[in-house]
Order: structure tokens, then sequence, then C-alpha cells
């Protein structure tokens, strides 16, 4: 069964560059705010890639009833309190203050670069796909490298376990 999560457009636009939709749509009932989808234009490839997975209803508008959190842009924040009234849901966010935010308040997270491992940790990605995802993520410069490293730190730890 799958697991309910929010997203913010960081985390979509992250995932759609590096190819790893597929695995989140696979993985999530994906919900997302209004406050999200006004940031994710269908001028960019990420944006029309959402739009057309909204068209073909693969994942849901679900609006926070409350605003606990006044901290940062609309998007994170409305993922953030979405998320923070659905406390069995997965908040999936790259920005990294806003991520170490929701943890701070015991909020369930997942960024890409966790992802990635988890994904190789589970054997649906191999060794060299975690780390060519990986190396996409960082190319792109708008995931923090700290995220980054941890991860790779762990898919070289998992790989080690596997005795690859």
């Amino acid at each position: 069964m799958k697991q309910s999560a929010t997203l913010d457009s960081s985390f979509w636009i992250n995932a759609h560059r590096a190819g790893l939709l597929e695995y989140v749509l696979d993985r999530f009932v994906v919900h997302y705010t209004p406050s999200v989808a006004i940031e994710l234009h269908e001028n960019f490839a990420s944006g029309r890639e959402f739009w057309r997975v909204v068209r073909e209803g693969l994942i849901v508008e679900t609006a926070p009833t409350s605003s606990a959190l006044n901290l940062f842009g609309p998007g994170e924040r409305a993922a953030i309190n979405l998320v923070s009234e659905h406390r069995d849901w997965v908040l999936l966010m790259d920005d990294r203050k806003p991520l170490a935010e929701a943890q701070r308040r015991g909020l369930r997270t997942l960024c890409t670069p966790v992802l990635v491992s988890t994904l190789f940790d589970e054997d649906q990605v191999e060794l060299g796909q975690a780390i060519e995802i990986l190396g996409r993520l960082a190319a792109m410069q708008t995931v923090s490298p700290t995220l980054i490293q941890a991860a790779l730190t762990q898919v070289g730890l998992d790989a080690s376990r596997k005795g690859i």
C-alpha cells in the first residue's frame, strides 16, 4: 500500500530533473497544495510534467486547513502545514532550512538524495544508477551538498554491506 505524502515544488523539480518521478509516484499517493501548484509553471519541463500528472489524476490537490507555520515561502509553508495536519504523511522537500524545521517539529520527511539511497538499499536502482542520479542532483546545484554527501556515504555503506 502506498504511503501518503505532500511535496514542495523544490522536490518535484529536482525529482523530475533527476529522473526520480516514476519512483515517487510508485511509492506515494502524492498530495499537493494550491500554493505549490502556483509555483509550477507549464513553461518549464517540470511544470508541464506536474500539470500532465494532475490532469491524469495521479496526484491530488489538498489544501491545509490551518497555518500553524508562518516561516518560509508560500509553497514550503503550505506543505509543512499540510503534513502537520496529517502526521502519518511524509513531507517531500529539498529546501534545507524548511526541511530542517519540519524535522525539528517531528514530521516525517524525505529529500531526493535520501530517496536515492533508499532506492539503492531496496535494490530498485543499481549502484551505478544511484551514483549517476546523485551526480545529476549535485550538478543542478539546487540540493544541499551536505544532503548529497550523506546519501553518497549511505550508498557506499549499503554497497559494502551488499558486497559490491
